[in-house]
């Protein structure tokens, strides 16, 4: 029955808030679709991969009816849909074209892609009685190669609306698996057949050659190693501590994190998180959790993270013993007790030279005042002393010009005497 696989509600296009529904069963799907991604295409830290990740969408929608994002590894390198009908290369080296060939291969197997699952979403949507609404159908189809340029494996594996439909491996290139599902009952001889066929004669060797073409122009992003870098954070919560064993900033994303207590591994059911995350700059991080309770802090566990990691030639180690929480908070409180007592005694030091400094700046300026002033009083007085002396050398000189005037006065007005000393007569 339809309300057994629980399809996408059947809701009108102008229905208010349908887009919206559209786009977040869409959204989980892609959310599932890129773990199951990460899961099975990097598996293995010695070895490169290609995956397409094709999704055909069937119903009125503002998206095209197919669409396939292009994966080397865990970086975007391509992209195809069913409006533009050509591969468009997306990967970090754009500054030269992308083959023409390498081009024709990726439209000619993405067009391939589009009409197997068209067909197949047909029939399944005529096998589940679904005539109406979006319907969403992805597959992820891919190869994996080891370093020495072999082929490891060709896989793909699809879904309808969030249900498994089938999966098929072919692996070391002499193993094929290939699982029907329950949706696909009666196809099982047909369709490993056909499935065979295509992986070895057609899919393979064109999937190897686009890889090795891919990595070669890509080998400086995908094949580069950053190492991690390792915290122990303590956090206070209700009861005791939350013990946290971070690495973050690492590439490739393969590592080994481990949180030991007293040297030995805690267990894995005991921890939260554990997943693999990207950064955000292209790296990865990975959190993992450990809680502790006050009475295991007393036991004063030695707790240790752990890391190994490709780009690390020995494994790196951070670790924290509980119970020197209570001594390091001692510590930290009496050095700021000892840093806050050096502060008084600076200030107390520059208040007291800064006195000193106005007290002698004061007395230096009184000393400079009486010195000024003495000096004045000393430059007055040679100034009277000069000018009395002055005017007493005025006034000499005036008496002793009067007293010659006198003189001429009284010699001019006397009668010229006789040689004999008698005066002359006047007649």
């Amino acid at each position: 029955m339809c309300s057994k696989y629980h399809p996408i509600p059947l809701i009108k296009p102008a229905t208010r808030g349908y887009w919206k529904i559209v786009n977040t069963q869409m959204g989980k799907l892609s959310v599932l679709f890129f773990i199951s991604f990460f899961t099975i295409g990097n598996a293995g830290s010695g070895s490169h991969s290609l995956w397409a990740l094709a999704t055909y969408i069937s119903g009125e929608t503002p998206f095209p009816e197919f669409t396939v994002v292009v994966m080397l590894d865990d970086v975007q390198v391509g992209y195809y849909d069913s409006n533009m009908k050509h591969f468009i290369y997306k990967g970090h080296n754009t500054s030269d074209k992308i083959h023409d060939d390498l081009a024709q291969d990726g439209g000619y197997v993405f067009g391939i892609i589009y009409q197997s699952m068209k067909e197949r979403s047909f029939h399944l949507k005529h096998h589940l009685n679904l005539t109406e609404g979006v319907q969403v159908q992805q597959r992820m189809s891919g190869c994996e190669m080891l370093d020495n340029g072999e082929p490891a494996l060709i896989m793909f594996k699809e879904t309808f609306n969030g249900i498994f439909v089938d999966h098929a491996i072919y692996n070391s290139m002499t193993h094929f698996i290939y699982d029907s599902g329950t949706l696909l009952l009666g196809y099982y001889g047909i369709r490993q057949a056909y499935e065979k066929a295509l992986f070895e004669n057609v899919l393979l060797p064109i999937c190897i050659k686009s890889l090795k073409r891919f990595l070669k122009r890509e080998k400086n992003v995908v094949m580069r190693k950053v190492p991690p870098r390792l915290r122990l954070i303590k956090k206070e919560v209700s009861g005791g501590f939350q013990v946290s064993c971070l690495a973050f900033g690492f590439y490739p994303r393969h590592i080994n994190l481990t949180l030991l207590r007293d040297g030995q591994p805690v267990a894995e059911q005991d921890l939260t998180g554990g997943e693999v995350l990207p950064g955000g700059d292209g790296t990865y991080q990975l959190r993992k959790s450990l809680e502790v309770s006050t009475e295991e802090l007393k036991k004063r566990h030695n707790y240790t993270c752990t890391a190994f990691h490709l780009s690390l030639d020995n494994k790196l180690d951070v670790s924290w013993e509980s119970g020197t929480e209570r001594r390091l908070h001692l510590s930290t409180l009496s050095a700021l007790l000892v840093m806050v007592l050096i502060v008084m005694l600076f200030g107390i030091f520059l208040c007291v030279k800064r006195r000193w400094r106005c007290t002698a700046s004061s007395q230096f300026a009184n000393f400079d005042a009486k010195v000024s002033e003495e000096m004045n009083k000393s430059s007055d007085s040679q100034t009277n002393k000069m000018t009395a002396h002055t005017i007493i050398i005025i006034v000499i000189a005036v008496l002793q010009m009067k007293d010659l005037n006198l003189s001429q006065q009284a010699y001019c007005s006397a009668p010229p005497a006789l040689n004999d000393g008698s005066p002359l007569a006047v007649g």
